[in-house]
């Protein structure tokens, strides 16, 4: 079932006066039916459901009865989205992450480990958070999740493509890629050539960060939001090649994006795992 046909709830929307950290509350509500469709119709009902960088709770909005809000824990480093959340929500868990973010918590805390829920899950989701950091910390943050799932426990997370034409889809949206968006999207310095030549760079590249109109392709742990001071609230969205992400995560399964959402997504199960140092190394050979 293609996701176009499951409602949208709309929870909240923000006026573009509105200050930016407040802006960054999300008011999609499409993540339960994505991730029921990669995750081919699990049980939901009875599961320990983690959703890592959840916002506001927009899964429980599309999700209707299908999950207990009692089961559900939403982890996310902006405070204002877990308060909006938890009164929409009373009965689910809203926990903040006070974790360093340029483009989310500025003043958040370096290095900061995932909260300890005090619970093992069933299901562990991440939508469109692992695409606003590096290498680095996906690799770290993906770990400490996968020590947080029960012993059948998986975990789902999704990535962007640099290469992928989000026209295929939702036909209603101007062909190009994300990185092709952005870079228009936020166009002050780069010529329309220039953007031509940045969109070509991210399609070679086995994984980049652009930061406002920036591209950095392959960079070392020093773009790391936990090593770098970038400008507050700036835009940081990292894109991954399909197969360096097969090859980081060789035990995973890589899913193409569930239409009308251009995202792919990385399924994991609990494993004992490598080091960040030897899954890059095993990544480069």
């Amino acid at each position: 079932m293609p996701l176009a046909t499951v409602r949208q709830v709309p929870l909240f929307a923000w006026p573009p006066g509105w200050p930016l950290m407040w802006r960054t509350t999300s008011t999609r509500s499409t993540q339960f039916g994505y991730f029921d469709q990669i995750l081919d119709r699990p049980v939901w009902k009875g599961s320990k459901v983690l959703d890592f960088g959840g916002n506001v709770g927009g899964f429980l909005a599309g999700a209707g009865d299908s999950v207990d809000h009692d089961d559900y824990w939403c982890v996310d480093v902006n405070r204002n989205a877990l308060k909006l959340g938890s009164s929409e929500f009373p009965r689910a868990h809203f926990v903040h992450y006070d974790r360093y973010s340029s483009e989310y918590n500025p003043s958040g805390t370096r290095y900061l480990p995932v909260p300890d829920c005090g619970v093992r899950f069933d299901i562990i989701l991440a939508f469109s958070v692992f695409t606003h950091v590096d290498r680095s910390e996906l690799l770290d943050l993906v770990a400490q999740l996968q020590d947080m799932l029960a012993p059948r426990g998986v975990l789902a997370f999704t990535f962007c493509e640099a290469r992928y034409d989000r026209s295929l889809s939702d036909p209603a949206l101007p062909a190009g890629s994300d990185v092709r968006k952005n870079l228009e999207w936020y166009r002050v310095k780069n010529s329309a050539r220039d953007i031509d030549e940045l969109v070509e760079r991210a399609c070679r590249a086995k994984w980049c960060v652009l930061i406002d109109e920036d591209l950095y392709t392959e960079p070392g742990p020093e773009l790391s939001h936990q090593e770098r001071r970038g400008k507050p609230w700036e835009s940081y969205c990292s894109y991954f090649a399909v197969e360096y992400m097969a090859m980081l995560f060789p035990d995973a399964k890589v899913v193409a994006p569930v239409i009308p959402e251009w995202q792919h997504c990385c399924v994991l199960r609990k494993r004992g795992r490598l080091s960040i140092a030897q899954t890059v190394t095993e990544a480069e050979r």
